[in-house]
């Protein structure tokens, strides 16, 4: 199995942990998304376990999922976030990932993963079998698409604020409301995706 994460202590301490398990072989470890293809292609894997949170310069955690599942569509994908609510394990799924682990979860945990993908079966933390129900991924509300569309369009929360006569504590709450929906963390990750933006928003009026 391979391992991308941005954060070398993370890192270091999962492969530390996975190499304790004799059934579990590490073919290699990555900090960004470019050198984890590379090592991929030279080193396949079985599994990938993946940071859903990359830098600023790697693709968002959607995006990362799809074109690793369409590089090397026999490798199973498990997917670790900070962020570990329903809408956002589901989007995850859809996107072609095998499971999912949060990290508040216990490091076992990783490996339970691990082994579900490997013996095609869907891993999720307790809690959250919501996930693997279908259905459609929520969409966001009006307000939350106007304040996505603005944010796109350059603009501050303060601008927003101002420019529909709401609270800055409104408007932050509503971007956090939408990031949580659109499975992203960060401004950078808002535009890397911003053609998926507006068919989860629905249509302006």
């Amino acid at each position: 199995m391979a391992l991308l994460d941005d954060h070398a202590l993370v890192l270091k301490g999962l492969v530390a942990h996975l190499k304790t398990y004799p059934s579990l072989v590490v073919v290699g470890s990555s900090p960004n998304s470019q050198h984890f293809r590379s090592l991929l292609a030279h080193m396949p894997a079985d599994v990938a376990l993946i940071d859903y949170s990359l830098a600023a310069d790697d693709p968002d955690g959607l995006s990362l999922v799809r074109s690793l599942r369409a590089a090397f569509p026999r490798m199973k994908l498990v997917v670790v976030s900070a962020y570990e609510d329903a809408p956002l394990v589901r989007r995850i799924l859809a996107a072609g990932a095998h499971g999912f682990v949060a990290k508040s979860q216990d490091p076992d945990e990783v490996v339970r993963a691990i082994d579900a993908a490997m013996t095609d079966r869907v891993y999720v933390p307790p809690g959250l079998e919501s996930a693997l129900e279908t259905g459609d991924t929520p969409k966001l509300s009006p307000k939350e698409t106007d304040v996505i569309r603005c944010l796109l369009d350059g603009m501050t929360v303060t601008q927003i604020a101002s420019k529909f006569g709401r609270s800055l504590k409104t408007i932050s709450a509503q971007k956090s409301s939408a990031y949580r929906k659109l499975g992203i963390e960060s401004d950078v990750q808002l535009f890397n995706m911003r053609e998926h933006v507006v068919a989860v928003g629905g249509a302006q009026e």
